[in-house]
């Protein structure tokens, strides 16, 4: 047997145990990787800003730890608190004037008068809506702190990948069959596309949360807790942004404040899901692909990008907005390489 066969057969055992011992950590570490690939230029930024490695990684760090996770444990960490002040009576209340509001409009419709409407409204059980709040903050108290113990070891292999990631990188050139520049031109396809929507997806988060969240601490909300929660319902296309404004307008309109339940329905529809989301978030999003495009990158249909995020969301839930640009940026990137290849041979 020559050396380098029983090297890889070495290396094909090693890595099976060494994959057995960190199975409970890939999840983790390959989010941790691809959110370094996402903020590479905000990381180089800080190496050229700031000596050494270690600051520069533990800024990066930081910087995501408050725009990214901090939201996250706010939301979890508040979530049983905020179920446990709902007025349940009120609630109940809700929902009976919605049944009657429902009938009696149905039924003022001669065209509709052949539909029988308590039919329906009496499948919506406001126990079972009561049961459902419940049991989802004892569901998220309960998976809090797994969640935070994930979020801390994601932080941790983000940190080291950014301390470590050049010399990664160069090992990894020297190992793979690709020229030096063909695997260059990979990974920066990888940082500027990733960078682009992960970029933007943070920037029209913080947007649109803090346009909600000014409207809804007017009306006497939890301005920061329904600003982050319409952050993230905003990733969520076309019915994201509606999943927080239409609730939170139904109960003003039930708590007797019609005015403030219109007056925030159409802020909702006008201020952000048409000119923030419609007009002012391509700009920002170009302008975004403008700072970071500062090296030639392949250009990703922005479609195409679109349908990723949700196929990622479908398949991998959260992390899929990350993980579904990133496998298309890596196949787009392959497949315009592949024909450079094949001429060379």
């Amino acid at each position: 047997m020559k050396p380098i066969h029983f090297l890889g057969i070495l290396i094909v055992v090693i890595g099976y145990y060494l994959f057995k011992v960190f199975s409970p950590f890939i999840g983790n570490i390959t989010i941790a990787t691809l959110l370094a690939l996402a903020t590479y230029k905000i990381h180089r930024y800080l190496l050229l800003k700031f000596p050494g490695r270690i600051l520069p990684a533990l800024l990066s760090t930081i910087i995501l730890g408050v725009l990214f996770f901090a939201p996250l444990i706010y939301i979890i960490t508040n979530a049983a608190t905020f179920v446990a002040q709902i007025d349940f009576t009120h609630l109940k209340q809700t929902v009976a004037e919605m049944k009657k509001m429902i009938e009696s409009t149905i039924a003022s419709q001669n065209w509709l008068s052949s539909i029988n409407m308590h039919e329906y409204t009496a499948q919506l059980d406001v126990n079972k809506i009561i049961n459902w709040l419940i049991s989802t903050a004892t569901f998220l108290g309960a998976k809090s702190a797994n969640f935070i113990k994930d979020t801390l070891l994601i932080l941790i292999f983000y940190f080291f990948a950014n301390l470590y990631g050049k010399d990664l990188l160069q090992y990894f050139q020297r190992i793979i069959p690709l020229r030096s520049e063909d695997s260059i031109t990979i990974f920066e396809n990888l940082t500027g596309v990733m960078g682009v929507v992960f970029n933007s997806i943070i920037a029209t988060a913080i947007f649109e949360g803090a346009l909600f969240g000014i409207i809804a601490y007017i009306y006497g909300y939890n301005g920061l807790l329904f600003g982050i929660l319409y952050g993230f319902s905003s990733l969520i296309p076309v019915v994201g942004g509606m999943l927080m404004w239409l609730p939170v307008s139904i109960d003003l309109y039930f708590s007797g404040n019609t005015s403030g339940a219109i007056v925030l329905a159409l802020y909702s529809i006008i201020v952000i899901s048409i000119i923030a989301d419609t007009f002012i978030k391509p700009i920002i999003i170009k302008y975004i692909d403008d700072i970071m495009s500062e090296e030639e990158h392949t250009r990703v249909n922005e479609l195409l990008i679109f349908f990723s995020i949700i196929a990622g969301l479908s398949s991998y839930g959260f992390w899929g907005m990350i993980i579904g640009p990133a496998v298309i940026t890596l196949m787009i990137s392959v497949l315009n390489l592949y024909p450079k290849l094949a001429k060379k041979d």
